[in-house]
């Protein structure tokens, strides 16, 4: 048959091997988030030191050797130490599922449960607790009591506010945290009234056990909501794509440019041609921005602006002229961006002035950034108008920048003088790239 404390330090040896097993089974399988990983892996280090220093008090207790006399010391003290930090593990962990659940400030709680058991370890290491006879035999002292009482009133509070906030918790939550709190209650309790075996052990490892066992539920809930996350950002940014291609086919533009490949075909075949040429090129272009999720050259955007402002100029040769002026190539901007800019450059700008205007689409190297401004001489806009504008290809185009390069666009106007759009792309290793 065991005796009282051959049992006792079965069951310790048993709860340090557990212990063991759950912080390789955390490094191993929580890596959704880093900070319940953290938190996983205290609980379970703060246990083993709990469980395996009072084995090991136990395994030289009433040997009078100075090794002995040195572990009896060592793994009582550890006991002591190793069961304070466990609450302020759990205390932590349980502060941050009600944060996230809630949104309420718990960071005073933990810090005060941080502190009580920061002067729970000097009393221990001060002998407050326990003291060990010349037979190298452990004995609890008066101020024993208030060990327990520390790790009861701190795990009923805990266990109050997850009561409280428990429609924001849900039910499994609720329920595995109301054990987590009340297990090393109910311990504190018997263990006040117990000598011999360690129920401390017992009840944290058993707590510990269920909170990893719902923080990998957690955990998988969690991924499993950022996965549909992505996936509706990935449908919003396909909607996107489709929305600014649509913005750009405008009819007014279809008509005007197949109007003018109509006039052409009787008065200049070749023209004709070429500007048949130059439509195909920007329906084919503006169809494949679809497939770009990506930044694309520099290069290949200012040649479709190119073949715009082109067909735009053969549909009214006397109100518009155009330069293009590319002194910086090398970088990237989202697919029909420059495009949208030189379009409503073209449609409001110039679009308002009886003699039509001049565009200009240049390009710049700066030390931080490369820029692409459309500038034109048209009407120009008031800061109050600018304010008010709520046109989509703009609306898109900022949004795009800002998601695909890092980069902003930037608008002035001036009423009688024109307008200026320019884009902001940062020099980084992978804003602007494609």
């Amino acid at each position: 048959m065991f005796s009282v404390r051959e049992l006792n330090i079965a069951i310790e040896l048993w709860g340090a091997a557990f212990c063991v097993i759950g912080i390789t089974s955390a490094l191993l399988l929580a890596r959704s988030d880093p900070r319940y990983q953290k938190l996983l892996v205290g609980m379970f280090g703060a246990e083993l030191v709990m469980a395996g220093g009072d084995a090991l008090a136990g395994m030289f207790r009433g040997q009078l050797d100075s090794l002995a006399w040195t572990m009896t010391h060592v793994g009582n003290l550890a006991t002591f130490c190793g069961g304070f930090a466990l609450v302020v593990f759990l205390t932590h962990y349980i502060c941050m599922r009600i944060r996230e659940a809630t949104g309420s400030r718990t960071r005073r709680w933990a810090m005060a449960v941080g502190v009580g058991a920061i002067v729970m370890m000097v009393l221990a290491l001060l002998g407050a607790f326990y003291r060990i006879d010349e037979a190298n035999i452990y004995h609890r002292s008066d101020w024993y009591v208030l060990s327990q009482a520390f790790v009861l009133l701190v795990s009923s509070v805990n266990g109050v506010r997850v009561w409280l906030s428990r429609r924001s918790l849900g039910e499994l939550t609720v329920a595995c945290l109301l054990f987590l709190c009340l297990a090393p209650a109910l311990s504190a309790v018997v263990q006040a009234f117990v000598y011999g075996i360690n129920f401390n052990v017992v009840a944290s490892v058993m707590g510990t056990a269920v909170v990893f066992l719902e923080m990998q539920w957690h955990s998988s809930r969690m991924l499993q909501h950022r996965t549909e996350e992505l996936a509706a950002a990935r449908v919003e940014a396909s909607e996107s794509r489709i929305q600014v291609m649509v913005s750009q086919i405008q009819p007014h533009f279809l008509f005007n440019t197949l109007d003018t490949i109509y006039g052409l075909v009787d008065e200049d075949q070749d023209l004709a041609k070429e500007a048949i040429a130059s439509f195909s090129r920007y329906l084919r272009t503006n169809l494949d921005s679809l497939r770009h999720a990506r930044p694309v050259p520099i290069e290949r955007e200012m040649e479709h602006v190119r073949t715009y402002l082109e067909l735009e100029r053969m549909s009214d040769e006397d109100r518009l002229t155009y330069e293009l002026d590319m002194q910086a190539t090398g970088f990237g901007v989202p697919a029909l961006s420059v495009q949208t800019l030189a379009e409503n450059a073209v449609k409001h700008g110039l679009g308002g002035r009886e003699r039509g205007g001049h565009v200009t689409v240049r390009t710049r190297e700066h030390p931080g950034e490369y820029t692409v401004a459309v500038i034109d001489d048209g009407i120009g806009f008031s800061e109050a108008d600018l304010a008010e504008s709520k046109g989509v290809g703009i609306a898109n185009t900022r949004g795009r920048i800002a998601a695909m390069c890092g980069g902003t666009l930037e608008l002035t106007s001036e009423p009688g003088r024109g307008t200026t759009a320019i884009l902001h792309v940062p020099k980084t290793k992978t804003a602007g790239r494609y």
